[in-house]
């Protein structure tokens, strides 16, 4: 008797780690095809969003709290990972993703910031300027 329910248990059990796993593969909202949209300019559309929202003097200015400075490219790339946002610790730091408070502190990025960050680290995050629209 005590071996089937231990069974079930078990049984119960992993039905509802496999759901939440399906659950948690299906509400990724991924969907983006970086290859069919336009290249994001880092200089003109990137850089700005780090200058104002994190590479403050009080944040993430010249001295880097933390270690990390996003003043400039080279400093910036220092918590990208070109190619794939969710290893970059930039990106996840904004979205809320693996820390206890989402960045920038005094509020959040708004979507579109968010979303351009993440299509140029899906880009390759290269230093591109661009003449503005």
């Amino acid at each position: 008797m005590k071996g089937k329910r231990t069974f079930r248990i078990s049984l119960l059990l992993f039905a509802a780690v496999a759901f939440l796993a399906l659950l948690q593969i299906r509400c990724r909202h991924d969907g983006l095809n970086v290859a069919q949209l336009d290249k994001v300019c880092f200089q003109r559309d990137v850089l700005p969003i780090f200058q104002n929202s994190c590479g403050t003097t009080n944040c993430h200015g010249s001295k880097g709290r933390g270690g990390y400075s996003f003043t400039d490219y080279t400093s910036i790339k220092k918590a990208i990972s070109a190619g794939n946002p969710y290893k970059s610790k930039a990106y996840l730091a904004m979205t809320g993703k693996g820390f206890t408070q989402m960045m920038p502190p005094s509020g959040a990025l708004s979507q579109k910031e968010r979303i351009l960050v993440r299509v140029w680290i899906e880009q390759g995050a290269e230093n591109t300027t661009c003449v503005s629209n």
